[in-house]
């Protein structure tokens, strides 16, 4: 009989600690579902994160082509560097990642002479050219040029871009690379400015999700990082609604919204 009521009590105490985590766990995630339900979503973290001030012109110079046709290619959806409204953008990375929007190219006259490509320049800010970068684009049976949607290329060369200095950038869409007459590219530029982080920047990331890692980099003001958070997320989950609203929102505040519906290359 003592057998069963050391038993019993040991029964009884298992019980009373099962029962006790239980509680404590519910009261961990209802508060974190409380927190998470007053914080602000991603989108109204992004509406607010970017918007030019009142003073700035309203388009900055050659962030967009001008409509119209060159006599080679269709420029009803434009080329379009991703980039603020000011046509520069902060970033934390050595190496960082640029992005455009390339559209669908249409060849209007002979196709099978033509040699498309796209060309990257990287440009300091003593006006010297410190990266090049030439590829061809394939052309289809029908004409299209190249796959229409967001592109990006990640900035590395021997030399780190430096903090404090405003690098520009400039894509071409090369109408015949065999060609010296550049009369009939398209061309964007935009910029970036290396910046250096919040000491506290790097644990705030460390702890937070990849939904939160977006509002982090926009709260920091760093146009790259959240630009490239928030398309790789879009990657992973291309159904998920928030993250489309996100985008719009991101494009809109900045007048690119023409591109939000773009696929992801």
């Amino acid at each position: 009989m003592a057998w069963f009521t050391r038993l019993s009590r040991f029964t009884t105490l298992a019980i009373i600690l099962a029962a006790t985590l239980t509680l404590g766990l519910f009261v961990t995630i209802s508060k974190q579902v409380q927190a998470q339900s007053h914080s602000p979503s991603l989108s109204s973290v992004l509406e607010n994160a970017f918007r030019p001030p009142p003073t700035l012109p309203l388009v900055a110079e050659n962030r967009v082509t001008g409509s119209g046709s060159n006599g080679y290619f269709s420029r009803q959806y434009p080329l379009t560097a991703i980039v603020p409204v000011s046509g520069v953008g902060e970033t934390i990375a050595a190496e960082p990642t640029v992005f455009w929007y390339i559209p669908k190219t249409l060849s209007d006259f002979d196709r099978d002479a033509l040699s498309p490509a796209m060309e990257f320049l990287l440009i300091d800010a003593s006006k010297q050219t410190v990266l090049s970068v030439k590829y061809p684009l394939a052309k289809s049976d029908n004409g299209i040029v190249g796959s229409p949607g967001i592109m990006s290329f990640s900035v590395a060369h021997p030399q780190p871009v430096k903090f404090g200095e405003e690098y520009h950038w400039e894509v071409s869409l090369i109408c015949d690379s065999t060609s010296t007459d550049r009369s009939c590219d398209m061309f964007v530029e935009g910029g970036f400015k290396r910046v250096k982080p919040d000491p506290t920047l790097a644990q705030h990331l460390l702890q937070a999700t990849p939904y939160e890692r977006v509002a982090i980099y926009a709260k920091a003001g760093l146009w790259y990082e959240t630009v490239e958070s928030l398309l790789e997320l879009r990657r992973k989950y291309p159904n998920d609604k928030n993250l489309a609203e996100a985008w719009k929102t991101l494009l809109k505040t900045v007048m690119l919204d023409h591109i939000s519906s773009a696929p992801i290359n």
